[in-house]
């Protein structure tokens, strides 16, 4: 005799394979934790690290997420850590900005988060090729030459910002139903 799930007998409908949301906050954690112990090392930045890892986590509403980036981008200026700096700066910010809007108790289907794995992968890809090909044309440049990459690409997002959200701010209102 098969009883099937809990949501068939209860009378819910099966959502299939899902986790807990709390889980999204989880792997945001982890992943800042690990980032900040590769990029930050044993100091006492990393203490702070840590502590606003946990916040994020706690809290993906607060601007905790955003310090965390913050400074491990400070961190890793110099360091030969750039993926790990890259995938951890890219998985707090993506797994807060998911976490935020996601209630506490909800579950979420693995179905529905297979477009947000699918963009991340892409963007990893796309970044990790990229700082590889700086680092190999510009790796002994050293902390300027780290500091000359945050601001080319700090000036590449303003312009990616700029050429997707501009166009669609001036939108006229007939063309806004599109």
């Amino acid at each position: 005799m098969r009883l099937g799930s809990r949501a068939t007998r209860t009378g819910a409908p099966s959502i299939g394979a899902a986790v807990p949301a709390w889980t999204i906050g989880a792997l945001g954690l982890v992943a800042g934790l690990v980032g900040s112990i590769v990029v930050i090392g044993a100091s006492g930045w990393l203490v702070v690290a840590a502590l606003l890892a946990v916040a994020a986590a706690v809290l993906p509403r607060g601007p905790f997420a955003a310090l965390l980036v913050v400074q491990l981008a400070i961190a890793g200026l110099g360091g030969t850590d750039l993926p790990v700096l890259l995938l951890t700066t890219h998985l707090v910010l993506a797994t807060s900005l998911l976490w935020a809007w996601t209630p506490m108790t909800a579950r979420v289907q693995l179905r529905a988060l297979l477009p947000s794995a699918l963009r991340f992968v892409a963007v990893q890809v796309g970044t990790q090729a990229v700082a590889f090909i700086v680092v190999a044309r510009f790796g002994d440049a050293g902390p300027v030459g780290g500091v000359w990459l945050a601001v080319a690409g700090a000036v590449a997002l303003l312009a990616l910002a700029l050429g997707l959200f501009v166009p669609t701010l001036l939108r006229t209102g007939d063309d806004a139903d599109r």
